[in-house]
């Protein structure tokens, strides 16, 4: 049996410092008129789901075999193939995943939030926030928090966070910053200054976190900091979708003919973003053609699709044309993330596409929300298909391998601002794109933290997701 991943590990836990928000798309629904909500009727429920729909029903134990008595969590966990998912450092990360509904009766709720994503170090009994990036009105923001910035307090002026959930939410209250010093495997914090923060809020997630036009030895570079594939506030409407279009024509109105997208901590997202996105770089002759081909079980095979890159008058005329692209990964790069990667290959080819960064955690499925409609008080999301390039091929199992790799969470690291053209991954594309010398490699060291994603907690990563509900 798998040895399922755990947040625990010996030195080091990495956590996202924003809840993952529970992407809304079109309910999957069942024929139950009046459904029994025990946990035996929910199970019975979950089987028909699991049996019907999931992409390897085949691996699903006979009813015989189960014990149906459990609660649904368990019992959802029994029925999962042990092709379901990949293997995560020392563990085992599941795609598919069961949630229970959220309740709206809390005081501070899984969409408040301080407004910034970070990593964690484990030092003792405390852990040290490591603030990877600030949104934007957010009361982080406001308070003046930055990239870069290690948070070593809550509400006091000595380490004190054993539960990490205090930088994620809560009441008005101060962070502590400290600067760190690294001497081999001994990490040292000094206390910099107090800042004080406002409660927590709902804070707009912006899948948009920088774009910038570089201009070296004559050539237009274009920059994107893309965080989640969604089409707009909680994937409902086409807000989002609109900006990135808007996006790639100030990219093409300056003559931008070379790109850096930035995907290292986006963790995927909705496939009609993916196939937007793949549109806008794709070259020119590609659109109109194939974007993807998404494969269900036999029982569901009436549902297989193939997705095309969009026509170019469908974009606002603001495909780039690009022959070739970098991408920055990290190693929660995945799903839509790596769709874009796969889908571009066609029509780049793997080596006019140079990753640089981390190993991409290598999730090549998809699939749907059960529940939201019915009276259970659970939300499944089975894996329901296998999504493929033009060429029918997806051959990144275990990830997409950096051509270049860069540790850039390793403790004693600068994390400079995004859009900074000295910031490590995008110094290190602009040198390939000038034709310099390749950056300096960065050692690893035994001091390196690992980012993790947030939803690992619950044995899951954010996409692909897909509007077609059943």
């Amino acid at each position: 049996m798998k040895q399922k991943f755990a947040l625990v590990k010996t030195t080091f836990a990495v956590l996202m410092g924003l809840f993952a928000v529970l992407l809304l798309v079109p309910s999957c629904t069942t024929d139950d008129k009046v459904p029994d909500l025990s946990d035996e009727g929910t199970n019975d429920w979950i089987y028909k789901i699991m049996t019907d729909y999931y992409l390897w029903n085949e691996d699903v134990p006979d009813k015989g075999n189960l014990n149906f008595s459990q609660s649904p969590d368990k019992f959802f966990e029994s029925l999962l193939s042990d092709q379901d998912g990949v293997k995560y450092e020392d563990g085992w990360l599941t795609f598919s995943w069961i949630e229970k509904k959220k309740e709206e009766t809390k005081s501070v709720t899984a969409s408040d939030s301080y407004g910034f994503e970070f990593a964690s170090y484990k030092k003792g009994n405390y852990y040290y926030a490591w603030v990877l990036y600030v949104l934007p009105g957010s009361p982080a923001a406001e308070a003046g928090l930055k990239r870069g910035d290690w948070i070593i307090a809550v509400g006091s002026e000595t380490p004190n966070v054993t539960n990490t959930s205090a930088f994620y939410s809560g009441s008005e209250t101060t962070f502590l910053l400290a600067d760190v010093e690294r001497k081999g495997n001994e990490v040292a914090f000094n206390e910099r200054e107090t800042i004080s923060i406002a409660a927590s809020r709902a804070v707009e997630d912006t899948p948009f976190l920088k774009d910038s036009v570089y201009t070296i030895n004559g050539r237009k570079i274009g920059y994107l900091v893309y965080n989640s594939f969604t089409s707009g506030p909680n994937d409902e409407g086409e807000e989002y979708d609109n900006r990135m279009k808007q996006i790639f024509a100030q990219f093409k109105a300056k003559n931008v003919s070379e790109f850096v997208l930035d995907l290292r901590y986006n963790q995927g997202g909705l496939v009609t973003c993916a196939q937007l996105m793949t549109s806008l770089l794709a070259p020119a002759d590609a659109l109109g053609k194939t974007f993807c081909i998404m494969e269900h079980n036999e029982k569901q095979s009436k549902s297989n699709e193939t997705l095309l890159l969009k026509k170019n008058a469908e974009l606002g005329n603001a495909n780039l044309d690009l022959k070739r692209i970098y991408v920055l990964t990290g190693s929660v790069t995945a799903s839509a993330s790596e769709a874009v990667i796969n889908c571009l290959i066609p029509y780049m080819t793997r080596s006019n596409i140079t990753i640089i960064g981390g190993k991409t955690i290598g999730k090549r499925v998809g699939g749907n929300t059960f529940g939201m409609k019915e009276e259970y008080g659970w939300l499944l999301h089975p894996i329901t298909l296998r999504i493929y390039n033009a060429r029918h091929e997806a051959d990144y199992a275990n990830g997409f391998e950096p051509d270049v790799k860069i540790e850039e969470l390793a403790i004693g690291n600068e994390l400079l601002p995004f859009g900074d053209t000295n910031e490590m991954l995008l110094s290190e594309a602009l040198s390939r794109i000038a034709g310099l010398k390749s950056q300096p490699a960065r050692a690893e060291g035994e001091g390196r933290i690992l980012l993790v994603p947030s939803s690992l907690e619950r044995k899951q990563t954010k996409g692909l997701i897909f509007e077609s509900g059943k």
